[in-house]
């Protein structure tokens, strides 16, 4: 539980510290992408295009396929 949301999200940081934040998962990757600090200090990314996804070869001599979100407007 994080400070009384049911179902927060706990997030460890590289040098052991962790913060509790009182929301949902599906909201925390959102915050974090668009710039907010989620996981202490020094680690916000902001990444104002699209979300790309790659998804590995299906078999060997494959090319890995490339897929894009839609443009966030940030």
């Amino acid at each position: 539980m994080a400070r009384g949301f049911p179902d927060g999200v706990v997030v460890q940081g590289s040098e052991g510290d962790w913060a509790g934040r009182p929301m949902t998962f599906a909201e925390w990757p959102y915050r974090y992408l668009i710039g907010e600090e989620m996981a202490g200090g020094g680690c916000a990314a902001h990444y104002p295009g699209p979300l790309r996804l790659e998804y590995p070869a299906s078999e060997p001599g494959r090319p890995a396929r490339e897929m894009y979100g839609r443009e966030r407007g940030m």
